[in-house]
């Protein structure tokens, strides 16, 4: 079965594909994908501290900094009450993984309302990529408080476009709410209040009784978070993924320099179909002006760069630079050329620009793994982002095979891999 299912007949056809790639989610989870490579271990480690909750519940959560996770204990302690019943795990991993379907569900409903008059299949088509993403099929398998705090986001994200699209305020309220969701699930998706509050300031005006309400509800939602992390100390963010890093080395902003580079080039790698497929267009690329600013850019990042291969991540050009030649040259030529891409892709709208930079500093850990941004981007890319798109071109001359095996050959990769390292 291909794609083509979406080209030839109705919308049905494109649900029954939709269907499809559900059964092989199925069989992954019988079969245990875990195609990011981690994603099991991360499991393990996790459902031991699942198991501590759902008998030494209040221990637990005030000695939570102590084992050695940065995940959020949110999605744990809601897994415990699984344990305490004594439930299999295959089941709880089986309600996780339906759980997850929610990602896919928001996003759809946020391509409803951002793009209302285009035709039901080519979104459907931009769907089933998400069912492509090693991430969402291993974080699926394998709970991950990742998947559900990007679903949570994503939701946020439909309420703000149908604010955007009416400027209701209640619009407005329920985005502050599932964002904050979010980010107690995933505590990264927190700074993306830095952007919504300030599409809200914009319309409502700073001293505005509406505005004013919208941060007085980001207050008391963080409370919590904050209370937790800062006045009980139990500080689990500053828990490092690396492989090998000592815990007295720095792991908050060790390297902004690195998170740029490495940010840039995995934006990239999820640009590349849409901009050689010409979906994206591309604003004045060698403008010289672009140019000198992208290697200006670079250069400094290039100077100051110092990510250590050793410690794993760092994201798909950097890895095959070092895997292959044992050096950083392939990954910097792709850095160069990734800023001058973006670059001329973003420049024409400043939200674009408070995005990328939120996104840099949405991972301000050393390590920074390919996995933080699949699939985010593609959802960001679609729904936040302001670029011009030309979804038509989907599907002229099938350019929506070209897509679906660029991110099919993807997820192959990344199950080959994990194959051969474990």
């Amino acid at each position: 079965m291909s794609p083509i299912f979406f080209y030839n007949n109705s919308s049905r056809n494109g649900v029954i594909f939709l269907f499809f790639l559900y059964l092989t989610l199925i069989i992954s989870f019988v079969l245990g994908e875990n195609s990011t490579g981690g994603a099991i271990k991360d499991y393990i480690n996790q459902k031991n501290i699942s198991q501590k909750f759902s008998y030494e519940f209040f221990q637990t959560l005030y000695e939570y900094d102590s084992f050695g996770t940065r995940h959020s204990p949110v999605l744990i302690i809601f897994l415990s009450l699984f344990e305490k019943i004594k439930l299999p795990d295959v089941f709880i991993r089986l309600i996780h993984l339906h759980l997850s379907l929610l990602l896919p569900f928001f996003f759809y409903k946020c391509l409803t309302v951002k793009f209302k008059d285009i035709d039901e299949k080519i979104l459907l088509f931009l769907l089933s990529l998400i069912f492509l993403s090693p991430t969402f099929r291993s974080l699926a398998i394998w709970p991950d408080s990742r998947l559900l705090g990007l679903a949570f986001f994503t939701l946020s994200i439909y309420f703000f476009l149908k604010f955007e699209d009416n400027k209701n305020i209640k619009f407005a309220i329920y985005n502050v709410i599932t964002l904050a969701l979010s980010a107690y699930l995933s505590p990264n998706f927190s700074v993306f209040s830095i952007f919504f509050l300030i599409k809200f300031f914009l319309y409502y005006g700073f001293f505005s009784k509406k505005f004013l309400y919208l941060v007085v509800i980001n207050f008391f939602l963080a409370i919590p978070a904050f209370y937790y992390i800062f006045i009980l100390d139990i500080n689990f963010l500053l828990q490092s993924a690396a492989i090998g890093i000592s815990g007295n080395e720095k792991i908050i902003f060790n390297n902004l320099f690195n998170d740029i580079l490495i940010t840039f080039s995995i934006i990239f790698f999820y640009l590349i179909p849409f901009i050689f497929l010409k979906i994206f267009k591309l604003n004045n690329f060698l403008n010289i002006k672009n140019i000198l600013v992208s290697i200006i850019i670079f250069l400094i990042c290039l100077i100051n760069f110092d990510y250590n291969y050793s410690y794993s991540g760092g994201g798909i050009f950097f890895k095959v630079s070092n895997y292959f030649f044992n050096n950083n040259y392939l990954f910097y030529f792709i850095s160069f050329f990734s800023i001058l891409v973006c670059f001329s892709l973003i420049t024409k709208n400043y939200y674009n620009i408070l995005l990328l930079i939120i996104i840099i500093l949405n991972n301000p850990q050393y390590t920074i793994y390919h996995k933080y941004f699949d699939p985010f981007l593609i959802i960001a890319f679609f729904t936040i982002f302001i670029f011009k798109v030309n979804l038509n071109e989907i599907f002229y001359a099938k350019k929506y095979y070209v897509i679906f095996c660029y991110f099919l050959f993807f997820l192959i990769i990344s199950n080959i891999k994990s194959i051969l390292i474990t």
